[in-house]
């Protein structure tokens, strides 16, 4: 074979190689699609690589991306049950993935099976240091944060005019239209104190380095949840509580401890 005939074939074969990957990269994403993989599923895989002639580091690359296709099926309805997570750990075990491979999937996974524990009564425990708590009241959350308040950061005067002096006689004059014009305050939210805030079955509460504060849970009117902070009214009080966190991910894990806490408020 001449070195041309030799520049064909590679060609030719490189290409088909190509071809082979991409059709079995469509088989097992259509596999995973539905966040499952049965036993007949993969044997009809192995099978199909076997024809195309494909290696495990053929497929290599595409092994990652079909554990996060499987992940974003199974966490569609942002739950992830007990059966979902061991269909995704034999989808693992299959493509032989460890875990720091698809290590910021796990941890999205992780958070997921928290928030359905935490739906099915299910609440973490944690431990504040430095918090006095009341009879029969647990810690179920930490979030670093601050709290949050409207204050005046400027002032000035708007309007004003300078006037026109008239001289009436020697060391006399007559000022006219002179005025300074309206003091305009202008306000903004701003951090008062840094800390974290603690929720329990019978609080919410911000414990700070300049202010505090901790409300009863039965005191809550109305609560506000945005995926960087908290906003929530209380009984008796003309002005909000505004907690923002250090960091964002944990809001929706954040309002579901206060659901359930806020529904299963006892009194004692």
């Amino acid at each position: 074979m001449g070195i041309f005939q030799t520049l064909v074939h590679k060609y030719k074969s490189a290409k088909q190689k190509s071809l082979n990957k991409t059709e079995f990269k469509q088989a097992l994403m259509q596999a995973v699609s539905d966040g499952k993989l049965t036993p007949d599923e993969m044997a009809e895989l192995e099978k199909k690589k076997v024809e195309l002639g494909l290696t495990e580091i053929d497929i290599a690359g595409m092994k990652a991306g079909a554990f996060a296709a499987a992940f974003l099926a199974t966490k569609s309805d942002r739950q992830v049950t007990q059966e979902e997570e061991k269909e995704l750990k034999a989808i693992q075990g299959y493509l032989g993935l460890a875990d720091q491979q698809i290590a910021p999937t796990k941890k999205e996974l992780e958070r997921l099976r928290l928030l359905n524990e935490i739906q099915n009564g299910n609440l973490p425990v944690v431990r504040a240091p430095n918090l006095i708590l009341q009879n029969g009241e647990q810690e179920h959350w930490i979030e670093p944060g601050a709290l949050i308040e409207e204050k005046v950061v400027s002032r000035r005067y708007q309007g004003g005019s300078s006037g026109v002096s008239f001289r009436i006689m020697k060391g006399v004059s007559y000022r006219v239209g002179a005025h300074k014009g309206t003091l305009v305050s202008e306000t903004d939210l701003v951090p008062v104190s840094h800390g974290d805030l603690v929720l329990t079955n019978k609080r919410i509460i911000f414990q700070g380095n300049g202010k505090s504060f901790g409300t009863k849970l039965d005191k809550v009117l109305n609560i506000q949840l945005f995926n960087n902070g908290l906003q929530f009214s209380e009984t008796n009080k003309s002005k909000p509580k505004m907690v923002r966190f250090s960091r964002t991910g944990n809001d929706d894990i954040i309002g579901a401890i206060l659901t359930y806490a806020i529904n299963n408020y006892e009194k004692k």
